[in-house]
């Protein structure tokens, strides 16, 4: 910073008696207010003018064989504008003058015509510009910083010309041209002919005002339509009239906000009554209803809003259905009932009610939506009545309100054995919500057909609410029991081809049975349903008896725990590496750390067996810790080899993250082993980053500020919802493996995996695949833009010293 009140001035002359003669022009002056000192050669003055010793430098013309002129352009080709120059010679000459101003010189002095004022005056002037040149640099060097790093595209045109100036990043990337190309193009060649049109007319009618200037259809590169939201400011760029636009790209709003006016004249148009209720307000009210209800019912919608659903209820409503329906509200599932209404004038309808729930993005209900049809008409026979009040339309199948009248005469003796059979079709929302109902429709009939049969002659099989069944067998031992429920989930896993699509369902089967697990139809429901839950926590498509897989787990926990407590302290744990390669030249750029455990009395134990167990009771921060500072003993281990250019990822569950000393056991691992952070990558899961997602966040945040990257482990299994990628500070997304093992023949997952690193790439995330079990895989994951992999075409996990024989040394 040059200081114009006090400045230190570096005499360049090879004369020391001229250097005498100025130090004596300027002793007048207070004491401090001018420094100077002197040097006898140009290579001494090129030194301090590098080392930026001084304020103002005078510089003799001639400087024994060297010109003084070569430092001035010394001093503006290597941007020291803000050291200034000013050249001295001992006559006056027009010609050196000239070469002098022209190379650079903040003035030009001749030695015998300089007196101590205007010596003064030139030493400050030529300081106070170097100041300001300094200032108006660093200032633009601000706004170009602020402009390129802006996340919204943004660029600057010429008022005249129309031609882009000035285009940042964002904007490189939106619309897909390079700047070489932007610098030859105009802000109409953007647009479609009709726009730029329109556009012209709006800049002829003076469109000039600072701020919101509309939304405006663009054009890429590729020739996709971006609509984007514009702001404009008039600026001035090197002497020109320019304005300065920032855009926001709404074309995703856009094109929702047109599914949701076309979703809106649907279901105005839609022959079906169609009821939204709000069960966060008390009872359940009713918030809309469309026209077709209004007709169906004699309701206006004054009348029915507000209301709860029963209103339309008569005293012939079957039992049995507003038991399911009920049941639906209650678990918050699907169901379809036939319920006896009546109309505001008192007539009687049928009702066949299709009921959904509608969840928000973090799985909260928020509103139910019902699909009303008038089933009067159809319904007119008293026996088709009868009929479709203890039956399922949608399967036939009797309803489970009819079986359990059944299943109570069953248990009326002593002591009888019967196997009961909840059976829920895994992941189904799916079908109805990606093909529609009527699809989910048809694939429950075909499984009802099948079930059926598997239940056989002496089983009962019945619908019991939405994508659930409900079989009952007498007289079945145990293993008997689980045979049948065998036979029931491989009949639900057949593939069922429809008119344009291939389902391939599973099923999660829980098994009860009497007297053992209860003696009424509730308490065997209950314990069926509770079974079945545990089957799917155990990763679905199985089957699970209610006393064994509790007691099995029982047993586990207390087997496991007990040993797994004291793993740590004994010894038992280890670390095995699997590596990671860059996908372009497949070389090894890190490793993953993954946990072993190996009991003396048990044996080893497999990661997925013990470490659902160190969750459960509690353990996994302890686990973690260890686990974090094995790997970077082994990190420091290998850095003293000599190898060096890789990362050693570990993985971090959700109980680590949520601890508050986490950030300092991460500092403090790297601190004891002298670990470089950016050497240590943190993985985490999905679900360890949506529980409590405002701590989460700070914790990133911090493990960030330490240097480590992150990364976001099997992404696309999850739940979270894609914007809380904005809101976490990650460096990688690794993509399951589920997406992996069928590429690159499946379409499906090869358009899943493109997706993923499209998407993280705009994020700016680093993509890498895990379980790449092949070299046509690994071909494909590299063309399509992924950075690393990950599997065992590569390596599998191997202990230290086999990693060591097979890790180069730098």
């Amino acid at each position: 910073m040059i200081h114009v009140d006090r400045l230190s001035v570096l005499v360049v002359d090879d004369d020391q008696e001229d250097f005498l003669i100025l130090r004596d022009l300027l002793s007048d002056f207070p004491p401090g207010q001018f420094t100077l000192d002197w040097v006898p050669t140009l290579a001494q003055g090129i030194d301090a003018l590098r080392a930026a010793s001084h304020d103002v430098y005078l510089v003799d013309y001639l400087l024994g064989p060297d010109n003084g002129l070569d430092l001035v352009r010394l001093a503006v080709a290597e941007g020291s504008a803000h050291r200034p120059v000013i050249m001295l010679t001992g006559h006056g000459n027009a010609q050196v003058d000239r070469e002098a101003l022209d190379a650079g010189a903040a003035d030009y002095l001749v030695k015998g015509s300089i007196d101590a004022e205007k010596l003064a005056r030139s030493l400050r002037y030529a300081a106070e510009r170097a100041r300001h040149v300094g200032e108006l640099a660093e200032s633009r060097q601000r706004y170009e910083l602020l402009f390129n790093r802006n996340p919204f595209a943004t660029w600057a045109y010429d008022v005249q010309t129309l031609g882009f100036v000035m285009v940042n990043d964002a904007m490189v990337a939106a619309y897909g041209y390079s700047r070489d190309e932007l610098a030859g193009m105009t802000i109409l060649d953007i647009r479609t002919p009709s726009e730029a049109v329109r556009l012209r007319n709006r800049l002829a009618q003076g469109e000039g005002r600072d701020g919101f200037a509309g939304i405006w259809p663009h054009l890429t590169k590729d020739g996709r339509t971006l609509w984007a939201e514009v702001t404009s400011h008039g600026l001035t760029l090197d002497g020109r009239d320019c304005r300065q636009v920032i855009t926001s790209d709404i074309s995703a709003r856009r094109s929702a906000e047109e599914r949701l006016q076309l979703l809106q004249r649907a279901v105005e148009s839609s022959v079906n009554g169609i009821v939204i209720t709000d069960p966060r307000q008390p009872d359940n009210p009713i918030i809309y209803i469309n026209p077709a209800f209004e007709n169906m019912t004699g309701y206006s919608t004054a009348e029915a809003v507000g209301r709860n659903c029963r209103f339309l209820q008569d005293e012939t409503t079957s039992q049995s259905e507003l038991a399911i329906l009920r049941i639906a509200l209650r678990d918050e599932t699907d169901c379809n009932v036939i319920l006896s209404n009546r109309r505001k004038d008192g007539s009687h309808f049928l009702n066949h009610l299709f009921l959904s729930p509608v969840l928000d993005d973090e799985g909260n209900l928020v509103n139910y939506v019902g699909v009303q049809n008038d089933m009067t008409e159809r319904h007119r026979v008293e026996a088709e009545l009868a009929y479709s009040s203890s039956h399922d339309p949608v399967t036939g199948l009797q309803r489970f309100a009819v079986l359990e009248a059944t299943l109570a005469d069953l248990l009326a003796t002593e002591g009888a054995v019967v196997s009961m059979f909840f059976i829920d079709i895994d992941r189904f929302h799916a079908v109805n919500e990606s093909l529609g109902h009527l699809i989910g429709d048809e694939a429950l009939q075909i499984l009802a057909e099948r079930l059926g049969p598997a239940v056989g002659g002496r089983g009962y099989l019945a619908r019991f609410a939405g994508d659930e069944f409900v079989a009952v067998a007498p007289g079945l031992g145990s293993q008997e029991a689980m045979d049948l429920a065998e036979k029931l989930r491989r009949a639900v896993a057949q593939p069922i081809q429809g008119d344009g699509y291939n389902l391939f369902l599973t099923a999660s089967i829980g098994i009860s049975r009497s007297p053992g697990h209860g003696e009424s139809a509730m308490d065997l429901l209950r314990r069926a349903e509770a079974a079945m839950t545990r089957a799917k926590r155990q990763g679905r498509d199985s089957s699970c008896e209610f006393s064994v897989a509790q007691m099995q787990e029982l047993e586990d926990r207390l087997l496991l725990g007990a040993r797994l407590r004291n793993a740590i302290a004994r010894g038992e744990l280890s670390l095995h590496y699997q590596p990671q390669l860059a996908a372009a030249d497949e070389r090894v750029t890190g490793f993953e750390a993954l946990v072993r455990w190996n009991s003396p009395e048990l044996g080893p134990v497999a990661p997925g067996r013990f470490i659902p167990i160190a969750e459960s009771l509690g353990l996994m921060p302890e686990v973690g810790l260890w686990v974090l500072n094995e790997a970077c003993r082994q990190i420091r281990a290998w850095c003293d080899q000599g190898r060096t250019d890789f990362v050693v990822a570990v993985n971090f569950a959700a109980q680590q993250l949520q601890r508050p000393d986490i950030v300092d056991q991460v500092r403090e691992a790297l601190h004891r082993h002298g670990i470089p952070p950016h050497m240590l990558e943190i993985e985490l899961t999905e679900s360890s980053l949506m529980e409590n997602v405002e701590r989460v966040q700070g914790r990133l945040a911090e493990l960030k500020a330490l240097g480590v990257s992150l990364s976001l482990d099997d992404f696309g299994t999850g739940y979270s919802s894609l914007s809380y990628l904005r809101q976490f500070s990650l460096d990688k997304l690794k993509i399951d493996r589920s997406f992996v093992m069928h590429l690159p023949d499946n379409a499906d997952d090869a358009v899943i995996a493109r997706t993923i690193v499209a998407m993280a790439h705009q994020l700016r995330m680093r993509v890498a695949a895990e379980g790449v079990e092949t070299a046509l895989q690994a071909e494909f994951l590299c063309t399509i833009g992924c950075d690393e992999l990950q599997g065992y075409h590569f390596g599998r996990p191997m202990p230290p010293d086999e990693i060591d024989r097979k890790f180069p040394k730098a």
